[in-house]
Parts: structure tokens; C-alpha cells; sequence
């Protein structure tokens, strides 16, 4: 079977980035707040984030601006030690 070529993606990037974590423990500003150190100010109205939340669980999906291939990463092992985080999409 043939493998699947990454699509070619253009920096700066603006993309999607959710996070599932328990409702008791994940904070949208602890996630907020390394976006900004890792990423720096984002455009505005991307500070804000959506949720949604189904029984223990809640995700956040925020709209992000990495600059290089190289910020993405590091911002999500970051996010990954938070308290309560789950899952990451």
C-alpha cells in the first residue's frame, strides 16, 4: 500500500487546536497562557476559545497562528503536562 503524502502547508499557518481534557482540572487560560509564551499574541478574536462539554470531559478548541514548523511541537508537549488534559487534536 501506498503511503500518504503530508499535504504542503504555507507558514504562517493559522489552524485548529483542541484540547479534551476533565472538566474538573483543565483551564482554557492555563492553555491560553502557553499559547501566548510559546506562540506570542495571536490576532485578534483568537483569543478566544469554544467549548463543549459532555458528562466529566470538556474540550476547547482555540484558533492558532504558528509561524514555522517548528513552534507546534513544543507548544503541544507544553499543553500535554497540564492538569486534566486528555487528548489533543
Amino acid at each position: 500500500m501506498e503511503e500518504s503524502r503530508r499535504p504542503e502547508i504555507t507558514y504562517p499557518a493559522r489552524v485548529p487546536m483542541k484540547i479534551i481534557g476533565r472538566q474538573a482540572e483543565l483551564r482554557p487560560e492555563m492553555v491560553m497562557e502557553l499559547i501566548l509564551a510559546h506562540l506570542g499574541p495571536q490576532p485578534d478574536g483568537d483569543e478566544q476559545h469554544q467549548a463543549n462539554c459532555k458528562g466529566a470531559f470538556i474540550s476547547y478548541t482555540f484558533w492558532i497562528t504558528l509561524p514555522d514548523d517548528q513552534v507546534e511541537i513544543p507548544l503541544r508537549e507544553a499543553i500535554q503536562k497540564l492538569p486534566g488534559v486528555v487528548m489533543q487534536l
